[in-house]
């Protein structure tokens, strides 16, 4: 006798992603992350509800745009747009950024501006980030959330990072590395006046230290070929 010929199954069918439920759409968005959500708005393949999901601020209370595939290629001008984009959308409450390369002074002080509520700042090679015009709008707009700061290979002075560090009086967590080359009267300066920073660390590699010293020129600084490999370190976005 013949094998009886095995019924054929039909295939479940598909999901209509646009009658979730909002808060569920939400916590989808949060999962995928800022990047990708801002992706997925500006190619215009969106519903109603994914919309109104887009515009709840929790979607954007982390904000990484430190290496993401998306962002590949893109121009700096269209990356800080995205970026002050997804700001806006925040409506105060974000909590966590990070950029590499295409972050500017004039963004970080819109992010400063706009962000009572940041805990974290990452920057990796950024340059002509700390100026004047942000020191100024950190006066008016201190940051009383901030807790951890990391910055490698951004272009920073010991009194530019004072001048910054003034302005964030809950700081616990500050990371520095290959932005300067202190001398150790500078170093002991700078943990005298912040003591209150439980976790700060201020360093360069020998390669950094050899080519550049105390006095180098920051415009011959090879941003694009001077990323340090490092292990993630910044808050889990689920323990927000």
């Amino acid at each position: 006798m013949d094998a009886a010929t095995p019924p054929v199954q039909e295939e479940p069918p598909a999901r209509d992603w646009s009658l979730l439920p909002l808060d569920v759409l939400c916590s989808v968005f949060v999962m995928l992350g800022a990047v990708d959500v801002l992706t997925v708005m500006g190619a215009g393949f969106v519903c109603r509800s994914w919309l109104e999901a887009a515009k709840l601020p929790d979607v954007w209370r982390v904000v990484d745009m430190e290496n993401h595939d998306a962002l590949l290629g893109k121009d700096e001008s269209v990356l800080c747009m995205m970026a002050k984009a997804a700001v806006d959308r925040s409506d105060g409450q974000l909590r966590v950024f990070a950029g590499m390369r295409f972050v500017s002074h004039e963004l970080v002080k819109y992010i400063v501006e706009r962000s009572p509520s940041l805990t974290t700042l990452r920057l990796v090679s950024c340059s002509d980030v700390f100026s004047k015009p942000l020191t100024r709008a950190m006066r008016e707009s201190p940051l009383m959330e901030l807790r951890s700061l990391e910055l490698d290979n951004a272009y920073i002075t010991v009194e530019e990072l004072t001048d910054f560090l003034d302005n964030c009086p809950v700081l616990e967590v500050l990371r520095v590395w290959n932005c300067f080359v202190a001398n150790d009267e500078e170093e002991h300066a700078l943990r005298s006046k912040f003591a209150r920073i439980k976790t700060m660390t201020l360093e360069c590699d020998e390669e950094f230290r050899f080519r550049y010293g105390s006095d180098f020129e920051w415009d011959d600084y090879d941003f694009e070929h001077h990323v340090p490999d490092f292990e993630d370190e910044r808050t889990d976005p689920g323990s927000l």
